[in-house]
């Protein structure tokens, strides 16, 4: 592995005070497969208070120090570095209820959620794998550490991160570790929203997304409700549609099309998605069969919901089989034309002094800006003024 200065620099350290430290996880297993890391993780001997030692002239964030991990940052980088360990029992099928320090890697790497996230590595060792990992990456396999089922009721999060890097790294799961998704799936229940929808957002974005959607899609019903009440003639229909966009929304919207907008928002809900993803999501359902008579209805369209929300529509629309997007995409490409009614040459004011009042003013504001948009009145104040004189009449 070619590693960066600050990183040998860590390594460095730890090993000069007399500890023991590798790469593990995905740092290794990205490397191997010929990808730079995002990060870097480093698993050490040290317990926080001696890595913090080590590190004295560096800022030094004690991130989860119950948990052994301390973040060090050097030349602007951050590190995580965190003690060998081992878990004591899970109760909540989430995390364990302590966690003990030990002196063993191999302790450390036996507690891990799958072979190829469960290598380790140093400059003057090399690579440690212990379980297989390599190979798994070559065959592009995804194995659960030991005993999937174990693995899984110790920490139900691992079943979503099994479809995750399924779908991301494009990995088959291995027959008796895809047994144990499709078996423990009820327990996703105890699994926060957000952490749900966090790993949901990064599945659907992945190269495999559509397959692992459809092989896995008992577990989306677990999640996502609704989508366990359409025909089994749809599931394929879902799946391609969200494998259909790399943008997490159009991806989710794409999914629940199918199932309405009142689904999809709900879905949303139970996710705990923040509010502008909801919005996003429940337009492009909604609108994804609705028909434009005009390139003027669609500007007006545009006026009321935005550009940058209209501008996901078109695509959408193409790829979840909606509806012709022609008139809307000749409306988008015209960003300068009258959408909206504080684009008219006129105002409320100038129909009050031309003897409009109350809610008139507004309609004729409207039908205006209709005129406006369908081509059949210039967007002059002269052509605005002389139009609502003959409304007024």
């Amino acid at each position: 592995m070619d590693l960066p200065a600050y990183v040998c620099m860590a390594l460095e350290k730890l090993n000069t005070a007399g500890y023991a430290c590798f790469l593990v996880g995905g740092c290794v297993r990205d490397a191997l497969m010929g990808a730079a890391p995002a990060d870097y993780d480093i698993a050490a001997a040290s317990t926080p208070a001696q890595t913090a030692a080590c590190f004295a002239g560096c800022h030094v964030i004690e991130t989860g120090v119950r948990h052994g991990t301390v973040t060090v940052v050097i030349d602007d980088h951050p590190l995580e570095i965190t003690t060998f360990r081992e878990d004591g029992a899970y109760l909540d099928h989430r995390r364990p209820s302590d966690v003990r320090f030990t002196q063993r890697l191999e302790a450390d790497l036996a507690r891990r959620d799958f072979t190829v996230n469960a290598m380790a590595y140093h400059p003057e060792t090399g690579l440690v794998d212990l379980f297989g990992g390599r190979e798994d990456l070559r065959t592009k396999t995804l194995r659960a550490v030991g005993d999937p089922a174990e693995r899984f009721r110790e920490d139900a999060l691992r079943i979503l991160r099994a479809l995750r890097f399924a779908s991301v790294l494009d990995f088959a799961i291995e027959p008796a570790t895809a047994a144990a998704v499709h078996a423990l799936a009820p327990l996703l229940a105890y699994v926060s929203a957000e952490r749900v929808f966090s790993e949901l957002k990064k599945l659907l974005c992945g190269v495999a997304a559509g397959r692992v959607l459809r092989d896995y899609y008992d577990i989306f019903t677990q999640i996502l409700p609704p989508v366990g009440t359409l025909p089994a003639a749809d599931h394929a229909r879902a799946a391609c549609y969200a494998q259909a966009f790399s943008s997490p929304v159009q991806a989710f919207a794409g999914f629940l099309c199918l199932c309405g907008e009142e689904a999809a928002v709900q879905c949303c809900t139970a996710l705990k998605t923040d509010k502008r993803f909801l919005n996003e999501t429940a337009f492009l359902v909604r609108n994804r069969l609705l028909r434009f008579s005009s390139v003027g209805e669609a500007q007006r369209f545009i006026g009321k919901h935005g550009e940058a929300l209209c501008a996901l529509l078109p695509d959408f629309r193409d790829k979840t089989d909606g509806a012709d997007s022609a008139f809307l995409r000749a409306a988008l490409a015209e960003p300068d034309a009258c959408r909206r009614i504080s684009d008219l040459k006129i105002g409320g004011r100038d129909l009050q002094r031309l003897g409009f009042s109350g809610q008139a003013v507004g309609t004729c504001l409207e039908a205006l800006l209709v005129e406006v948009t369908e081509g059949r009145l210039e967007n002059t104040r002269k052509a605005l003024t002389a139009a609502a004189q003959t409304l007024l009449k």
